[in-house]
């Protein structure tokens, strides 16, 4: 999850602010620990599940290495916001008079119920062979029983649902569009073509450098499409033929678009106009 995490940012600002870090430093540990378990994470559904998918690759695959990727990008990102927050300290601005609020039996059970969903569809992954149908399934009864003990009845939960709804919908529609361009390449024999021009290059290259390039051309692409599932539709279709000219793994050729655009959105104008709108 990556966009969720931007509605957290005013809140993570004011713990900021007593810790005495600054924003960016607040943007670091929040967004951008958000985009390194993108970009690494084993188990993300709209990146490495998608990529995979359209890779014919098993959702549990090279478990492990993915794992030992996303711990070691985590570390160091961990010590990289550390060091740079240690660098900047500001001045410690803390309200003594606000009262502390306390969190009740039924906020921990609203929080289980939002978070339950995501921990069932890892182990219906790996253990039942579970897809987007089931993700959408829990994430859907879940959210319905929290909105219901949540106080906001059937009535508000549906229509905070349909809210919701109304957000996803560009994102869907640029999913939309990136599959009906990877259809026309398709059909129209379009890739074939491309495919020619991306091998001929990379034909006498060995499998590394070949390997490693797709990383920043992964990242290119992302500049102008910034969905990491819209990017995954419009993309696999090529680089996954490609990789097999090649004589490349599917799986690294998924890596390589995971690395490409999920750090790419490190440095994605769009992210960082939506977290300053919210400071604002």
């Amino acid at each position: 999850m990556q966009e969720e995490i931007i509605p957290l940012v005013p809140v993570l600002l004011i713990l900021g602010r007593g810790l005495g870090i600054d924003a960016v430093a607040v943007v670091g540990m929040s967004a951008g620990a958000a985009m390194i378990g993108s970009a690494f994470g084993p188990t993300n559904p709209f990146q490495a599940g998608i990529a995979m998918k359209l890779a014919q690759l098993p959702p549990a695959s090279a478990f492990g290495l993915r794992f030992a990727m996303l711990a070691a990008a985590f570390v160091l990102w961990v010590a990289w916001t550390m060091r740079y927050a240690s660098k900047r300290r500001t001045e410690i601005t803390l309200s003594d008079d606000t009262p502390a609020a306390r969190v009740s039996a039924k906020d921990v059970l609203i929080l289980l119920l939002v978070l339950s969903p995501m921990a069932a569809y890892v182990y219906g992954s790996i253990a039942l062979g579970w897809g987007f149908n089931e993700l959408s399934a829990g994430f859907l009864i879940g959210a319905s029983i929290a909105g219901v003990l949540g106080g906001l009845g059937v009535a508000g939960t549906t229509a905070a649902y349909l809210e919701g709804m109304q957000g996803l919908l560009p994102a869907a529609l640029l999913i939309g569009v990136a599959r009906s361009i990877s259809l026309v390449l398709s059909e129209g024999h379009v890739i074939d073509t491309m495919l020619q021009a991306l091998a001929a290059p990379l034909g006498n290259a060995p499998p590394l450098v070949a390997a490693l390039a797709m990383i920043p051309a992964q990242a290119l692409i992302h500049v102008a499409v910034p969905s990491v599932s819209g990017q995954a539709v419009l993309t696999m279709p090529v680089f996954v033929p490609l990789s097999d000219l090649l004589g490349l793994s599917r799986q690294v050729t998924v890596l390589a678009y995971q690395m490409g655009a999920g750090l790419c959105e490190l440095l994605t104008p769009e992210w960082w106009r939506a977290c300053g709108s919210e400071r604002r």
